[in-house]
């Protein structure tokens, strides 16, 4: 792709923006998160000053807030800062883990995993009590507690221990708690889906594709982990149909984490959660994180080769809308949800700075306290650099002061990034300083060698120029519709 070669800029009343080229036009935005398109003939003469006032062109801009005037600054200022209002916030993502424990032998795994029999592994309550004073230390007014592991369901008697004192110390200190659960489902009793359900424990599981797919990525042992999932699936829609829930509402969140063998398979993989009744498919690719990156030789893959699965299972996903079944992918979503709404999706990834210590923290089993999940694995891996804190000897503002939570933001400031600060997409991206540690051995990127970047670059430009198409975009923009969930997801007991 050449470069385009901007004229001398003569226009006194240009607004701060970045550009792109793409699809044989310039994409500009801004930080206030707006978008504009002009061709290159427009956009020439724009930067040159000669764009004719009147032009469609220049009320597109004017719109956008791209050319000064007695509205865009003060507009641009409040736009910013709704969108940077989660830096202040406190810390609302705590993430816990409750074992290193599991019963399946994942070939992506990298949650240093350890044997179901093995002791030593799990939290316990006194870990557990610690870990809920740091919680709620936060200033954060709403807070999400999030179970992981190992497979956290063995160790279901701290997990049901930090969900009644959440709520209790929720309600004494004015504050609103959620828990989420990320889980294989394949431990469950008919006691622990009453009590999550009845307590409002949103659940989040593995549904990698059709039944070969699946097992192949998620063995166990003898049996099939397909068929443990859907009939756990099943479980909780019979406890929420019971309790007489709206099922659009309460419903097992699922996700396809995309192996190697995943790559050839998109029509499959879509269609799978089609066939079991999923309106989102949230496709999300390797990581080298933990033991991710042992495996990573044999099933790990480039940013090139993701984006072409990625790619081909949007293009199939938009088809099957037009013909009227609704499916959505959900990383498009949330860059959808960046790219045409003020609202914030609440992902961690796609900040900046990041999520990591002021938006999220990770607590091991054994009460060490991480920037983030990732850090975490990064710890997994015997590298504790990313451990800010331990629940037993500090504070929350012990860990939110601690030199590495201050290191990962300024790594994080796409503001003041080489290959940042210019892009058109910073308005809707974000890094992630641990993933640049471990791939590149630096908390900042080199961004044209970064298949991190790559991929999040790649789905960016496939969406802005399915938006220019207005029935796509109509189409587009009811993926950014949301419905609350809240009413679901409390105590009901």
């Amino acid at each position: 792709m050449k470069p385009l070669i901007l004229p001398k800029v003569k226009n006194p009343d240009l607004m701060p923006f970045h550009y792109r080229i793409l699809g044989g036009q310039v994409l500009l935005t801004n930080d206030a998160g707006y978008h504009a398109w002009l061709s290159k003939e427009e956009f020439g003469d724009f930067v040159g000053g000669t764009l004719d006032p009147e032009s469609q062109a220049m009320e597109n801009l004017r719109s956008a807030r791209m050319v000064r005037d007695e509205n865009a600054e003060i507009d641009t200022i409040e736009k910013i800062n709704g969108r940077s209002g989660h830096i202040f916030e406190g810390t609302s993502l705590h993430i816990v883990i409750l074992t290193l424990r599991c019963n399946q032998n994942c070939v992506y795994c990298h949650a240093n995993r350890k044997p179901k029999g093995a002791k030593g592994y799990d939290m316990s309550m006194e870990i557990a009590e610690k870990t809920l004073d740091v919680i709620f230390q936060s200033p954060a007014r709403e807070l999400t507690i999030e179970f992981q592991g190992g497979e956290p369901l063995l160790n279901f008697e701290v997990l049901r221990y930090m969900v009644e004192q959440g709520y209790e110390r929720a309600e004494r200190l004015g504050k609103t708690v959620y828990f989420s659960l990320v889980s294989n489902l394949s431990v469950l009793e008919s006691d622990d889906v009453d009590f999550l359900v009845d307590h409002g424990v949103m659940v989040c599981s593995s549904l990698d594709g059709p039944r070969k797919l699946h097992d192949k990525n998620r063995p166990f042992g003898k049996m099939s982990s397909y068929d443990s999932t859907l009939e756990s699936i099943d479980s909780f829609k019979g406890a929420y149909n019971s309790r007489k829930h709206d099922l659009s509402l309460a419903y097992v969140n699922v996700l396809a984490t995309i192996s190697r063998s995943s790559l050839s398979k998109p029509k499959e993989i879509v269609d799978e959660y089609i066939h079991q009744g999923h309106k989102v498919v949230h496709l999300r690719p390797l990581n080298p994180f933990g033991m991710g990156k042992k495996i990573w030789a044999k099933e790990g893959y480039k940013a090139e080769e993701f984006l072409v699965f990625w790619t081909s299972a949007m293009d199939y996903m938009i088809e099957l809308n037009e013909q009227g079944t609704e499916i959505m992918e959900k990383m498009a979503s949330i860059m959808l949800t960046r790219i045409l709404t003020d609202r914030d999706p609440n992902y961690m990834d796609l900040r900046s700075p990041c999520g990591a210590g002021i938006g999220q923290l990770a607590y091991n089993h054994d009460g060490k306290v991480y920037t983030c999940d990732e850090g975490r694995m990064v710890g997994a891996m015997g590298d504790d650099i990313f451990q800010v804190g331990d629940v037993s000897t500090d504070s929350y503002s012990d860990i939110i002061h601690h030199p590495g939570v201050r290191s990962l933001c300024a790594a994080s400031c796409l503001e003041c990034l080489p290959g940042c600060s210019q892009c058109a997409y910073a308005p809707y991206c974000g890094v992630c300083p641990v993933y640049n540690y471990v791939v590149q051995g630096d908390l900042v990127a080199r961004m044209p060698e970064n298949d991190r970047c790559k991929i999040q670059m790649g789905m960016l430009d496939y969406l802005f120029l399915k938006l220019r198409k207005p029935g796509i975009k109509d189409l587009l923009s009811r993926w950014t519709e949301t419905r609350d969930r809240s009413s679901v997801y409390r105590r009901r007991v």
